[in-house]
């Protein structure tokens, strides 16, 4: 392939026109009879930023396969990179894991290295089989990778001001899932004994990232800045409790914390698993998701708030609860909006299982995946493959994103959630819409939110220990259509009367939570 004809190539996809810069791939490969590794590389993002993650998928395996030890190494480790996070999407979790320790090994950059293997520990959350040892091992790889940035702890803080100090760390300040968690502690907080800083990484701000700044907080802008940047800010700041918003999840800063920073620094709300850094001095939780303070899938203590753990103030204003689907159709459908990924092969065959003993029920899917047809054709052939007949599988409806998507809520009677990784907005807001949520609990710290919810609703019914107990519920409950019928009228008031949607309670709890840990750090 032809140095400039790439080059044109890739100029296209990165002014984001896909289809010339797709065609001139494939008649450039035709002209040269071969493709190169840049080219194949290049098809790859194409293939990505059109959402077609089958299609990314088998052309990076045909890369990989073409060129397994091209002297490239960084090419190798992105297309391993790529590889993972589209067999994620794809639901593959464990090979997605497999992939990105791959990239891993065969990146060249260090800074790199630590975010594919970051990467890796977020995937190897929806992997039933992976126990506290195996993310132990990921946690001190991790570790041993950030060691290698070589960052210099700060000393022990010194300074004492009048009001305690608590930055928020966070690439989330924008139009994403996690703000509408975050809100209350950034505008509902004590104004007389905190100082807030927003440390923000989000490249982009919006009207949301201006809903959440209060006139009081101090915002700083951080996006690009490199992790030791970033330490010396927050240590210029002089600030008490460092919280960072993120953990494993994309964008993360958790390398800031290796500097030491802060005087304390914990992490949670928008990740559900440890940190695995020995810099964190604790993970924000509840006595619902955490049985105890300590936990083998952790390396740092859960911070146990009395309530929840989480304070929901959703920016979206809710449609009218609809009445329950089944009293007009006269089967019961039951449906998970959770992000796909999460939907693991035992999801799967557990909920072919609830299917089969409820006659006429159906399946309502909805995530981008179902957008395409490669997308819906893939998940029939996995269906097929777990044992869901030509009948089963016609009893399952796949649909893509949609702006008005809270009112499909209308089309679902019952809401199956995911394990080990479960729903956190999706299970919020089909609440918000009268949909009752069954979930399974598991002994992971993030397998246990649905019971959080729950419990916090006062339906900690609703969440069971087995999968024998989750199926017999679900299938009990689409049973009863006078109880589906009752708890579409009352769930969303529900919602606004509990502890998870009362800012001003959770803000004190969490402030109480801020105190307590700087005085045990002061001593």
């Amino acid at each position: 392939m032809k140095r400039n004809a790439y080059q044109k190539a890739y100029t296209y996809w990165k002014q984001g026109q896909l289809e010339k810069s797709r065609k001139l791939l494939l008649s450039s490969w035709k002209q040269a009879g071969g493709r190169s590794i840049y080219g194949m590389l290049l098809m790859a993002y194409i293939l990505r930023d059109e959402k077609k993650p089958v299609s990314e998928v088998r052309q990076l395996r045909e890369l990989l396969a073409a060129f397994p030890n091209a002297p490239e190494r960084n090419l190798l480790a992105d297309a391993w990179s790529l590889l993972g996070s589209a067999l994620r999407l794809l639901g593959e979790n464990e090979a997605a894991v497999r992939a990105l320790l791959q990239s891993v090994r065969l990146e060249p950059s260090p800074a790199q290295k630590l975010v594919e293997c970051s990467n890796a520990i977020f995937a190897a959350n929806s992997v039933e089989a992976f126990g506290a040892e195996d993310f132990q091992q990921l946690y001190a790889q991790y570790r041993k990778l950030l060691a290698g940035l070589h960052p210099a702890a700060y000393p022990r803080p010194a300074w004492h001001h009048e009001k305690l100090r608590i930055g928020y760390l966070s690439p989330d300040f924008r139009d994403h899932a996690i703000a509408q968690f975050v809100r209350p502690l950034l505008r509902e907080y004590d104004h007389e004994a905190f100082a807030v800083y927003a440390y923000s990484l989000a490249e982009r701000e919006d009207a949301v990232t201006a809903s959440l700044r209060d006139d009081d907080a101090v915002w700083r802008r951080m996006a690009g800045q490199p992790s030791a940047a970033i330490a010396e800010r927050v240590r210029a700041d002089e600030i008490d409790v460092l919280f960072d918003l993120t953990g494993h999840s994309a964008g993360t800063a958790l390398p800031v914390f290796a500097w030491r920073p802060a005087r304390v620094q914990i992490s949670g709300i928008g990740y559900f698993n440890s940190t695995g850094l020995e810099t964190c001095d604790g993970f924000l939780s509840d006595v619902h998701c955490a049985p105890e303070a300590q936990s083998p899938y952790f390396t740092e203590p859960l911070l146990r708030l009395p309530r929840s753990h989480f304070c929901y103030a959703p920016f979206t204003r809710f449609p009218e609860v609809a009445p329950p689907p089944c009293l007009a159709k006269g089967f019961v459908t039951f449906g998970c909006f959770n992000n796909f990924s999460k939907v693991t092969d035992g999801m799967l065959a557990l909920w072919r299982q609830i299917l089969m003993a409820v006659p006429g029920a159906h399946l309502l899917l909805k995530h981008a995946i179902f957008g395409s047809e490669e997308g819906r054709t893939y998940t029939r052939k996995r269906l097929q493959r777990l044992g869901f007949s030509d009948e089963l599988c016609g009893r399952v409806e796949m649909r893509g994103l949609s702006r008005e998507y809270l009112r499909e809520y209308g089309d679902m009677d019952i809401a199956l959630d995911t394990f080990p990784y479960p729903g956190g907005l999706t299970t919020c807001e089909a609440l918000m819409m009268g949909v009752p949520v069954v979930s399974l609990v598991g002994e992971r710290h993030g397998a246990r939110f649905g019971r959080s919810f729950l419990e916090n609703l006062g339906l900690g019914e609703l969440a069971v220990d087995t999968r024998e107990r989750y199926a017999e519920l679900a299938a009990g409950l689409a049973q009863d259509a006078q109880t589906l019928a009752a708890l579409r009228q009352v769930l969303r008031p529900k919602m606004l009367q509990s502890p998870i949607m009362d800012g001003a309670s959770y803000v004190r709890d969490v402030e109480a939570l801020f105190r307590q840990l700087v005085t045990e750090k002061s001593r």
